[in-house]
């Protein structure tokens, strides 16, 4: 404790009594994100103001071996934001500014701390937005999303976060600041350090703010809900939409189960008459409403959905959109729940759908799995509740067998153990099933060049 005692003595004589915490309730609420599985330990919490102060902040804990995790709005599910070793929690939420809008440019400045819905309730006046969305968007920070490449509903017309980040200003451990191309749209002159930083989970740089590139909000958007007869009928119904909706901007699905507990959870009537083994909710950008009904009716005509309905405005749209973004909320609600979150070539998604549905009824007989995620871009979210009266820890370790069976599936598709969330802690032991030796061999030579001491966010990623 000494170098820690000494260490916050240094950094008192700078920052404001405010900017340290060591009171309990903060250490646990910051050393945690959402995954809630590891148990947090941290020795402090610092409340950075200012890019400047970052650098010295670090500076000062690499001169005294203190290891640094970087904490955003923890809102992630791979315990890549948890201290659970005495580190030091660097909280960015105070650095939060949102600087004026580049409407020539498209381009908003903001500080790592902003929080997501906040840039964009900023941007929607002009009519821009900041096409980076997702269910956490009133609690996630920018510099998180980035960190972790975060992706969300609309990635399939928008990409990833990387795709929406135009310049970063970020802070090395030995108290360096850098600035990673600026507000260049255009700029052709070597390794673009800024990719690699967006991604890197808080282990290479602090990111402390970011250049942010806009979209124009849609003039429209139409939401559509159907039941289908199976996973391959869903598939079949998003190649058809792709080639005919040109601004199909979300693909949603979720199989029975999961529709059945968001209608029991939230007390709300099924959005169809007809039932089907897998529901999709799809969204559309600016197509006139005539030529989107003429759409679902063929549909119908082609026999590619059982039932369906298209919201008539946007109340409805939203209303819609609950029994897809309810369903996490839904199953976990009083549960103990183990959840995945992968990905395969969307090519392959009807053959792993169909191998990992028949792998789990085989395995995990009496147990109830969940379905649902973003099938436009090949996202699966696997949640599995504890039964009850199996004791805690023979369902962790049925779940840990149950994981290495799976991830032996992806890597025979050349998926991805993580598709949203990040390695962090809690996929680090997985990461070899989707990245060769060869690959994280190079991922740890880049740490070194960053962070030779490994004292930023140690032991996430590799």
């Amino acid at each position: 404790m000494k170098l820690i005692d000494n260490f916050l003595a240094v950094l008192s004589q700078s920052l404001s009594p405010h900017q340290i915490s060591l009171a309990p309730d903060t250490l646990t609420t910051y050393a945690q994100d959402w995954s809630n599985i590891l148990t947090p330990k941290a020795s402090a919490v610092i409340f950075p103001e200012s890019t400047e102060q970052v650098a010295m902040i670090l500076k000062e804990a690499s001169n005294h071996a203190i290891s640094i995790v970087p904490s955003g709005g923890r809102t992630g599910l791979s315990g890549g934001a948890v201290a659970q070793n005495g580190e030091v929690v660097l909280s960015l939420e105070r650095i939060n500014f949102i600087g004026p809008l580049q409407e020539t440019a498209l381009t908003l400045k903001v500080g790592a701390g902003a929080i997501t819905q906040a840039v964009h309730e900023h941007c929607e006046p002009n009519g821009l937005t900041w096409p980076v969305d997702f269910a956490s968007k009133g609690s996630s920070q920018v510099g998180g999303n980035i960190a972790t490449n975060a992706g969300g509903v609309r990635v399939l017309r928008y990409g990833n976060t990387r795709n929406w980040v135009l310049g970063l200003t970020a802070v090395t451990m030995d108290g360096t600041i850098h600035h990673f191309n600026g507000e260049l749209e255009k700029n052709n002159t070597g390794f673009d350090l800024r990719q690699l930083l967006i991604g890197s989970e808080g282990t290479l740089a602090v990111i402390t703010e970011a250049t942010l590139k806009l979209a124009p909000l849609p003039r429209s958007k139409l939401v559509f809900f159907f039941s289908l007869d199976g996973f391959s009928s869903a598939i079949s119904l998003f190649t058809h939409a792709r080639k005919k909706m040109p601004n199909l901007s979300a693909f949603e699905c979720l199989d029975r189960a999961s529709l059945d507990s968001v209608v029991s959870h939230f007390s709300k009537p099924s959005p169809v008459k007809t039932p089907g083994e897998v529901y999709v909710l799809m969204e559309i950008e600016n197509t006139p409403f005539e030529e989107a009904e003429a759409f679902l009716s063929e549909l119908f005509d082609k026999n590619l959905v059982l039932d369906g309905v298209m919201a008539q405005n946007d109340r409805e749209a939203a209303h819609l959109w609950q029994y897809r973004e309810g369903v996490a909320e839904s199953i976990l609600a009083g549960n103990r729940v183990h959840q995945e979150d992968v990905s395969v070539p969307v090519a392959c998604l009807t053959e792993f759908y169909s191998v990992i549905q028949e792998r789990y009824r085989q395995s995990l007989p009496g147990f109830k799995v969940f379905f649902f995620g973003h099938i436009g871009d090949g996202n699966l979210h696997i949640f599995i509740p504890k039964p009850a009266g199996l004791e805690t820890a023979e369902f962790i370790s049925k779940m840990k067998k149950s994981d290495e069976e799976l991830f032996q599936v992806l890597a025979g598709f050349s998926g991805s153990v993580s598709a949203e969330h990040g390695i962090g802690i809690l996929k680090r032991h997985a990461l070899h099933f989707s990245r060769s030796t060869a690959e994280i061999e190079l991922f740890r030579g880049i740490k070194r060049t960053f962070d030779p001491k490994g004292l930023l966010n140690p032991g996430k990623v590799c």
